[in-house]
């Protein structure tokens, strides 16, 4: 996955609540239970196409986190995860 790819959520319904998501896929009738971070990335990703340095800033000035190197590969990994789950898919020109 390349550091500038941008991505999309799929079409989803979600509800949150203070411990998780619960996410349904429109397209695929499937349902995941997420925990807050990645509920939090789909909640992004569906108001806005969003690389991986957009997300982990946005998690990170939301979060009171740190914006580095390691939160950019930890949202790349949760993205890699979400992607599997066929939740978010890359923006294609």
């Amino acid at each position: 996955m390349a550091g500038t790819e941008v991505w999309r959520a799929a079409r989803l319904l979600m509800k949150s609540w203070d411990d998780g998501v619960i996410v349904y896929n429109l397209d695929s009738g499937t349902t995941h239970l997420l925990n807050p971070t990645a509920g939090q990335v789909l909640y992004y990703l569906a108001d806005a196409h969003a690389s991986v340095g957009a997300l982990s800033h946005r998690l990170a000035d939301e979060n009171d986190l740190e914006s580095d190197e390691e939160l950019d590969h930890t949202v790349e990994d949760l993205l890699k995860q979400l992607d599997s789950l066929g939740l978010i898919e890359p923006v294609t020109e």
